[in-house]
């Protein structure tokens, strides 16, 4: 007696008619996709569901935040506004520094550049 290893499972989706067809060489039935489940809903309309259900929990806590503030909304505008233009003059201050940055680091790169080049054409010429 020998071993033949496991037993074929059938698949829960296949029906008769799945197995009467592979059996005649007729093409089987296509089969479902693995991202579409058994009810019709694809893994992106659950996603695009829970997409909706956070921007929709944002949008609460966003008014909750702003009823229960405990300053009026003349006082909480003029404090959004000054922490926005602070915001903007230090970004606009890192973003000149980090170009004033890039200006020096290009310069030193291409002056070291200058330097090798230099050095080797001195060594060509001692080699000739």
């Amino acid at each position: 007696m020998s071993y033949a290893g496991p037993a074929k499972k059938r698949d829960e989706s296949s029906t008769p008619e799945d197995a009467a067809s592979s059996r005649s060489g007729l093409p089987r039935r296509p089969v479902r996709p693995a991202s579409v489940s058994r009810n019709g809903d694809s893994k992106w309309q659950q996603v695009a569901v829970f997409g909706t259900g956070l921007a929709v929990g944002i949008a609460l806590g966003a008014v909750v935040a702003l009823l229960t503030a405990p300053q009026a909304g003349e006082e909480t505008r003029a404090d959004l506004k000054r922490k926005a233009r602070r915001t903007t003059r230090m970004f606009g201050r890192r973003s000149k520094n980090a170009w004033l940055d890039l200006r020096d680091e290009t310069r030193q790169l291409s002056r070291r550049a200058a330097q090798r080049a230099r050095r080797r054409e001195l060594e060509r010429e001692s080699m000739e």
